[in-house]
């Protein structure tokens, strides 16, 4: 049996608890919710930080990425800390091509609304990629059809959207003759 003053400790401290924990709960979702923490160090030192498992940890990285991805899209929250996350993942693997692949629609189908100026960074990486990556047939196509396709939806100037296209037709027929091979790029059943 539990003596009288400890017993109203923990009834008090039972009811303090009951009082103050749904407070702190709300809390705590609103920053979870509205506070994303970026937590890796400069991409520099990041490389270097890998003791040599760069392979694995552009994986792991990449990883979090397509989940965080989802969760911002899910709970209806921009993502800011994309670029961060894809530049760190550049300065480990310089060629990862999973990112390539996608960093187009992470810019395009973000929330709220894509921009401008997520089209252009799309470009930047898809662009990048075409450096890292210059006899990469699938990469060019990727680049190509982003600038020939999706891409100058975005864009205000008409000038600009028909120099994208111009600039996406070049990096088609680029893939074309690095022997661009569609059927490996055509989803299997």
């Amino acid at each position: 049996m539990i003596p009288g003053k400890a017993a109203l400790v923990l009834v008090t401290a039972a009811i303090g608890i009951g009082a103050v924990q749904p407070g702190l709960a709300r809390e705590l979702r609103t920053v979870h919710e509205h506070e994303d923490l970026y937590v890796l160090p400069p991409p520099s030192i990041l490389r270097a930080a890998t003791l040599g498992h760069r392979a694995a940890a552009a994986d792991i990285l990449w990883s979090n990425v397509v989940v965080q991805y989802g969760e911002h899209i899910a709970e209806k929250r921009p993502f800011p800390d994309l670029p961060k996350y894809l530049d760190a993942i550049l300065a480990i693997e310089p060629g990862y091509m999973p990112l390539y692949r996608y960093c187009d629609a992470f810019f395009i189908f973000s929330y709220p609304k894509a921009t401008e100026q997520d089209a252009r960074k799309a470009r930047h990486y898809l662009e990048r990629g075409t450096r890292e990556r210059p006899l990469d047939a699938e990469m060019w196509f990727r680049y190509g059809r982003f600038l020939g396709a999706m891409g100058p939806s975005f864009l205000t100037s008409s000038e600009e959207k028909e120099q994208w296209r111009a600039e996406g037709k070049a990096a088609m027929q680029r893939a074309i003759e690095l022997g661009l091979d569609v059927d490996a790029l055509a989803p299997h059943h």
